[in-house]
């Protein structure tokens, strides 16, 4: 009788998931607010380095605050993906999901370093973790089309795609400029690559509150 039980449970549908509100989409939508509070301080973050490139008066005390907003928005975000993996095995997301949680983990390794101030990353590794956390955010974004199709709802899908563009238009052109930059190929001021960054931060947490809705 037990395994017929648990034959059950693993067969549940998405959308009787969402009619009985288990522990588990508690914990998914937990996840999603998390996720979308931590890429609104990264958003924030950004916009802040991008104002202050210009010079203020402040600009010293404001340089030491956005790295601790980064930094906090980094674990936020690696904290949700990580309630995320409550999501139902039949939905087919858990390792996408572990790949965005190790990619993120990576991205805050990356960002704890800016927050202690220390330089212990050469360039390579250093831009290793960020790639690390972009591809993170592509599996997250593969991880959310696959909670949709369990879900049917596939009309939602644009979201999904949104997140993903975003993902690989901005995000890891970014990267690529600063490797650029980095390596002296051509000289690339900063206001430019945190202007094409600033984009893909915008976006991202706004196609996450898109996505957050379905799972009311």
């Amino acid at each position: 009788m037990n395994h017929e039980s648990e034959a059950v449970a693993e067969s549940i549908s998405g959308e009787q998931w969402l009619r009985e509100v288990p522990v588990s989409l508690k914990q998914v939508r937990r996840g999603l607010n998390l996720l979308i509070y931590g890429g609104v301080l990264i958003f924030l973050a950004a916009v802040g380095v991008l104002y202050f490139l210009f010079g203020t008066e402040m600009q010293t005390l404001f340089m030491n605050v956005l790295p601790v907003v980064s930094f906090s928005g980094n674990l936020i975000v690696f904290i949700g993906t990580i309630l995320c993996l409550s999501i139902p095995e039949q939905a087919g997301a858990r390792r996408l999901l572990i790949g965005a949680a190790i990619g993120f983990f990576a991205k805050l390794i990356f960002s704890g370093t800016i927050f202690f101030d220390t330089e212990v990353l050469n360039l390579p590794v250093a831009l290793f973790l960020k790639l690390s956390g972009n591809i993170g955010l592509i599996l997250l974004a593969l991880a959310l089309r696959k909670l949709l199709l369990y879900l049917n709802r596939s009309d939602q899908m644009l979201k999904v795609y949104g997140l993903l563009a975003s993902t690989v238009l901005f995000l890891m052109g970014s990267w690529c400029l600063e490797v650029v930059a980095d390596l002296g190929l051509v000289e690339i001021k900063l206001i430019t690559i945190y202007s094409v960054m600033l984009v893909g931060f915008f976006l991202n947490p706004w196609f996450l509150f898109g996505l957050r809705k379905v799972l009311r």
